[in-house]
C-alpha cells in the first residue's frame, strides 16, 4: 500500500488528537504524562513500535504521544485494569509482575525498544502489573490510535507482530535459562540478560534488589546472598558499588 503524503491526510490522522485526548481523561495516572515531540530524533525509534512509520504520519501522530520518567517502585499499570495503552521503552527497564498462589511473582523483565502493555490490542485487560524496576522513561501510546495505524499502514502492523515473538522468545528464554541449573548459574544467567538490555559496552551491571532477584530466580533472598556471596569468593564476579557488580568478559559471550 503507497504512503499518503502530508497533503492526503488519511481519515484516521484526523481522530488521532480527540482519541487521545479523552484516553487521557480516562486515565487515573495520566497527570504525570507530557506531550513529546522528539520521536524523530529519538535513539530507540528505530527498534520501536513506529520505526516503520513515515515522518508525515509520525508527525500527525506525535500529539497522541505522551512521555514520562517512572521512578523506581512505581506502577505503570496493574494487572486486571482495563488496558488503555502500549507503552514504549526508551530508557531503564520494567518488571512484569503475576500474582499467583504464593504471592507475587516477576514473570519477566523488559528493556529499552520493547513494548508493554500490547494486550491492550487485543484484549480488555493488562495481564500483568508493570512497575519501574529502575527509573525508566516510557512513551504512552493510546490503544485506539495504534490500532487505527495498524489498518492504515500495514508495516505498523509487522512491528506490533514482532514485538509480540520477541517476547514470546523473551518467555521462552526466562524459562530455559532462569529456571534450571544450580543458584549461582541462574544468577550469572540473570546478571548476563540484564547486561545484554542494558546494551552497555562496560561489564558492569546492577542487579534489582535483592526482595526482586529472589522473584525472578523463585528462591529466597538468603540463597541469592549465598550465591552472590560464593561468585565472589570463585572471582566470577566481583562487587564494586551496592547492587553493581563487575562481570568477566566470558559472562557477556
Amino acid at each position: 500500500m503507497p504512503r499518503r503524503t502530508t497533503g492526503d491526510k488519511p481519515k484516521v490522522l484526523s481522530t488521532l488528537h480527540a482519541s487521545s485526548a479523552d484516553n487521557r481523561g480516562t486515565d487515573p495516572k495520566a497527570s504525570r504524562w507530557e506531550s513529546t515531540g522528539g520521536c524523530q530524533q529519538c535513539d530507540i525509534r528505530q527498534r520501536a513500535l513506529f520505526a516503520a512509520l513515515s515522518e508525515p504520519v509520525l508527525e500527525h501522530l506525535l500529539p497522541s504521544i505522551c512521555s514520562a520518567v517512572i521512578p523506581m517502585g512505581d506502577a505503570v499499570y496493574e494487572e486486571d485494569e482495563p488496558a488503555s495503552a502500549v507503552y514504549t521503552i526508551g530508557t531503564g527497564i520494567l518488571k512484569l509482575v503475576k500474582r499467583g498462589p504464593a504471592g507475587p511473582r516477576i514473570v519477566r523483565l523488559l528493556g529499552p525498544g520493547t513494548a508493554a502493555g500490547l494486550e491492550a490490542l487485543s484484549s480488555g485487560s493488562y495481564r500483568h502489573t508493570a512497575v519501574a524496576l529502575r527509573p525508566t522513561e516510557l512513551c504512552r501510546i493510546p490503544a485506539e490510535v495504534v490500532q487505527q495505524l495498524q489498518g492504515h499502514d500495514g508495516q505498523l502492523a509487522d512491528e506490533v507482530l514482532g514485538q509480540w515473538e520477541q517476547q514470546l522468545e523473551s518467555a521462552d528464554r526466562w524459562l530455559a535459562e532462569l529456571g534450571q541449573g544450580t543458584v549461582a548459574e541462574r544468577l550469572q544467567r540473570l546478571m548476563a540478560i540484564l547486561a545484554e538490555m542494558e546494551e552497555r559496552e562496560s561489564r558492569l551491571v546492577q542487579l534489582p534488589p535483592m526482595a526482586d532477584v529472589a522473584s525472578i530466580l523463585g528462591i529466597t533472598r538468603e540463597s541469592v546472598s549465598r550465591a552472590l556471596a560464593d561468585l565472589q569468593r570463585e572471582k566470577a564476579l566481583r562487587r564494586v558499588a551496592p547492587h553493581t557488580y563487575e562481570l568477566p568478559p566470558e559472562t557477556l559471550h
